[in-house]
């Protein structure tokens, strides 16, 4: 069971003028994780503004995971989540990080925050549904799955997951 995926977000024109475009540039582009840290750790350098500086941790945090630096990607994206409390997709990722990691308590932590941040992230109820599942957390699981499909009709691990559990996508139904 792998994390739906990670959300890469833009950094927007908020930053100061000493960054320099093509650092904003490497760091907004996951195409190549080495350069998109070397341009992430040179905007987190130049700015203390914490949006763009949030988002930039969250960015770094993003190509360390996808080299398998877990540790270093956990950092970054608790320091994206120091500078911006409010940045729901970095609690996402982090709990994505957890679960690759088999922690899926910290992950469902996680989760459950980016969900309050942002009660139709869809990704977050799946992926705290395959963390709950992962506990043996059945009741939880089957809601979070079923959650994720009304968000997101379309969701097929949701309804694949819902299925695996022998759960219909709605309450009250046969296999409850």
């Amino acid at each position: 069971m792998k994390p739906v995926l990670f959300l890469a977000l833009t950094i927007s024109l908020l930053v100061p003028a000493g960054v320099r475009a093509d650092s904003l540039g490497d760091c907004n582009d996951g195409a190549d994780p080495v350069r998109q840290i070397r341009g992430c750790t040179r905007v987190i350098n130049k700015t203390m503004l914490s949006d763009p500086l949030s988002t930039a941790y969250m960015n770094r945090a993003i190509a360390h995971a996808q080299r398998h630096e877990m540790k270093k990607a956990i950092a970054d994206f608790s320091s994206a989540i120091n500078a911006n409390p409010a940045n729901n997709f970095a609690y996402y990722n982090r709990g994505n990080v957890y679960l690759d990691l088999a922690k899926p308590k910290q992950a469902i932590a996680d989760y459950s925050k980016a969900i309050e941040l942002a009660p139709d992230m869809s990704p977050a109820f799946l992926n705290r549904a395959l963390a709950s599942e992962m506990i043996g957390d059945r009741s939880a699981s089957i809601a979070d799955f079923r959650e994720a499909l009304t968000l997101e009709p379309t969701l097929y691990a949701a309804a694949e997951g819902l299925k695996r559990l022998g759960a219909s996508p709605q309450a009250g139904q046969a296999g409850d």
